[in-house]
């Protein structure tokens, strides 16, 4: 590569870098001028069907979450060989808070959403469910 290529890969890479930093700092400000929820209730387009289980709704009390919690999903990324650098924009941690904070118990008294069961999930669901962690940890940064 001859060093005006180089430059314009350079310039084109910084200018993405900081597109994508305005794009987040923007994201970051519109979340925190809204209203402080604790509690989402997910409602699923078609019923979602897991390991024997349909679920057209879940709740999600990220407000219920403590520090013991934080640490706890930041001890289980570890475990997986996974670097948490921000939690906001991390999809494991995001992952995990939403599996520590949905109270949803089946007949049994066992939690109905786990890893898996996230990850199982059609896109669309795992990314609502996952934005509203992210809004609520941006928020709790205000």
């Amino acid at each position: 590569m001859n060093n005006d290529t180089n430059s314009v890969l350079t310039a084109n890479s910084s200018k993405d870098i900081e597109t994508a930093a305005a794009e987040a700092e923007a994201l970051e400000l519109a979340v925190r001028a809204e209203p402080d929820r604790g509690v989402y209730v997910h409602d699923f387009r078609k019923p979602f069907q897991y390991q024997g289980a349909e679920h057209t709704q879940l709740r999600f009390d990220f407000g219920s979450l403590t520090g013991a919690d934080y640490i706890a999903i930041e001890n289980d990324m570890i475990r997986h060989g996974k670097t948490l650098v921000s939690p906001e924009f991390s999809g494991d941690f995001l992952c995990g808070m939403a599996v520590r904070c949905c109270p949803d118990r089946n007949e049994n008294g066992m939690r109905v959403v786990s890893a898996e069961t996230m990850r199982a999930m059609p896109i669309r669901d795992f990314i609502a469910i996952c934005k509203e962690a992210r809004s609520f940890l941006l928020r709790a940064g205000r």
